[in-house]
């Protein structure tokens, strides 16, 4: 029994496969290693995800995850798995990979991410050929749900914003300067505070303020990513994540602007990496 896990810094979904065949899919918390505690992965594991599996033991597990970047990082998440599935074969991947992988198979592309956070790759059909650093949300993550919501936070405090979205700002969300200030510097998890602004986004997409906001920002993402790998317009781009699917209107129209032919835009990758498993071990 296999089971697939894509990690993003907010959520994760875990596929179980037997014999070739996807049994279920269950959701749990994100492990970012950068975010995440240890002790929190292993209650992840043990209260979200272990009481939810069927069927056989797990033999093999392919985690990839947001924040698995480092050999110190991969040993993280392969310790608190090993733990439990004590047994199973574990490899743990960037959630690059899983992305370029979901999203071309074994073909060539520029993979992208935007979700809670950003990423970018050139994806040679095997592996990552190259990477433009995302830098995280304090000093990238263009285009990403976080970078989003602190534009939004920045242009709402400063009082930027046009009265009829500060008005429905101030129904929607009763904080204080200080309540932002205290989920931004001194709380977990700052990255999903400020993408979880993005739903306003959402619900008021059809104001031009909040439609020139979201095209600048993928514009910038791809300035700051995808236009940083050599020949990028001869190449099919594929984006995965929240962002990216709810958005993806003002995506396409960013990436006519530059001249981009979008292949593919699916809201997480846990589907194509399935399918890649599948195919592998056929």
């Amino acid at each position: 029994m296999i089971l697939v896990a894509d990690s993003g810094s907010t959520k994760t979904f875990w596929a179980l496969l037997q014999d070739g065949i996807q049994e279920q899919v269950i959701q749990t918390q994100g492990m970012n290693p950068y975010f995440t505690s240890p002790e929190m992965m292993r209650e992840i594991i043990q209260d979200e995800l272990i009481l939810h599996l069927t069927g056989d033991e797990v033999t093999h597990i392919y985690f990839y995850g947001a924040g698995c970047s480092t050999e110190t990082n991969n040993g993280l998440i392969t310790h608190q798995l090993r733990r439990v599935f004590q047994h199973a074969q574990i490899e743990v991947f960037h959630d690059i990979l899983g992305a370029a992988r979901a999203l071309f198979g074994k073909e060539q592309g520029i993979a992208c991410i935007l979700g809670t956070g950003c990423n970018s790759c050139f994806y040679d059909g095997f592996g990552v050929f190259s990477n433009v650093p995302s830098l995280g949300y304090l000093f990238g993550d263009e285009g990403a749900g976080s970078y989003l919501g602190k534009k939004l936070l920045g242009q709402y405090l400063k009082e930027e914003l046009p009265e009829q979205l500060k008005e429905a700002f101030d129904n929607r969300y009763p904080y204080s300067l200080e309540d932002i200030l205290n989920a931004i510097y001194n709380k977990p998890f700052p990255n999903r505070f400020l993408a979880s602004f993005s739903l306003f986004l959402k619900d008021h997409i059809a104001h031009p303020y909040i439609h020139q906001l979201i095209f600048t920002s993928f514009v910038e993402f791809i300035d700051a990513h995808i236009s940083r790998y050599e020949s990028f317009t001869s190449y099919p781009i594929g984006f995965i994540g929240s962002i990216a699917f709810y958005f993806q209107d003002i995506l396409l129209e960013a990436c006519a602007c530059k001249s981009l032919t979008v292949s593919k835009i699916l809201q997480a990758p846990v589907e194509g990496l399935v399918e890649y498993h599948t195919v592998i071990y056929d």
